[in-house]
């Protein structure tokens, strides 16, 4: 199964590309982890995290959700890989398949 979800918050403005006809958007969501140090002390982490959306999600998220707003988002991986000159890269990208948007900041309570 491939298979994650995410809740975090857009890190900009989605912005609404096409490609061959097709909506496509771009986006990066910074996703807050919290767990507890050796000491007990809660600490927290935030991960940026890549994602893309295609057809009509594209087109809902660029058009409804704005930097700073809370998306939830059901993802599978996809690994793209390239070379670079003499250089192999790699790098793991989440295709949408399924999102709720919280614009209102009141809507999402960011609980530790």
């Amino acid at each position: 199964m491939n298979s994650a979800n995410f809740v975090g918050r857009l890190v900009a403005d989605p912005a609404l590309k096409d490609v061959n006809g097709t909506p496509l958007v771009n986006f990066t969501l910074a996703v807050e982890e919290y767990r507890k140090d050796k000491d007990g002390q809660k600490k927290k982490r935030v991960d940026f995290l890549d994602f893309e959306a295609w057809d009509s999600g594209a087109s809902t998220i660029a058009e409804y959700c704005k930097k700073g707003d809370f998306l939830a988002v059901e993802t599978s991986a996809r690994q793209q890989r390239w070379t670079s000159g003499e250089e192999k890269k790699q790098k793991i990208n989440f295709r949408v398949n399924n999102f709720k948007m919280f614009n209102n900041r009141n809507d999402f309570n960011d609980k530790e």
